[in-house]
């Protein structure tokens, strides 16, 4: 395929109280939905017939199936990072020295009962890999701030440590051209 554009969709504000840790935790979306979308489909307006990819949490497929890709599909290695115990738990009462080894340690480090950025990369990068396969000329994934770093951190050629510093916002429009599936170019539309 000599190109292919992919963009990659994070989910609006999700219904949440600032400062909680919320992971994999299924959260509805904010009332401030209708106007974030809004905002996405001036950016993307062909969104009708993207193909588009989706994480099943309900803050990614509430997006998704608003915006009405065809065909739309769910898949699992699209969630957010799992947290485990940490899930719905403030990080000020997170203990301090168990909340600065995870900081230092960012890449390798797990929660209790949680996953690691390294595992997140991994099933992120096992999707990247299977659906550049499909040879879609452009395909859209709605998804989670952890699932986006991780894939910019790789084509970026970055540490996933240094990935923390991209500015990916609710409801965040990620377009990336693939050319001979090697060359990437990068642009953050929103």
């Amino acid at each position: 395929m000599p190109h292919q554009t992919v963009y990659l969709l994070r989910h609006t504000t999700p219904a949440v109280e600032k400062g909680l840790i919320y992971g994999q935790t299924d959260l509805d979306v904010a009332d401030s939905f209708a106007e974030e979308v809004a905002e996405i489909q001036k950016i993307v307006p062909h969104h009708r017939e993207l193909p588009l990819y989706s994480s099943p949490l309900r803050r990614c497929q509430v997006l998704a199936e608003t915006l009405r890709g065809n065909p739309l599909r769910f898949d699992e290695r699209l969630k957010e990072m799992h947290f485990g115990q940490w899930e719905m738990k403030r990080w000020d009462e997170i203990e301090a020295e168990k909340r600065k080894y995870w900081l230092e340690n960012i890449e390798t480090a797990s929660t209790p009962e949680g996953e690691s950025n390294q595992a997140l990369q991994k099933r992120s990068l096992e999707f990247w890999e299977e659906l550049q396969s499909k040879n879609y000329a452009e395909v859209g994934l709605v998804t989670h701030y952890g699932v986006i770093q991780s894939l910019l951190a790789h084509l970026l050629h970055i540490p996933l440590a240094k990935a923390f510093r991209l500015d990916i916002g609710y409801g965040a429009v990620v377009r990336i051209l693939i050319q001979e599936g090697q060359y990437y170019k990068i642009k953050f539309l929103r």
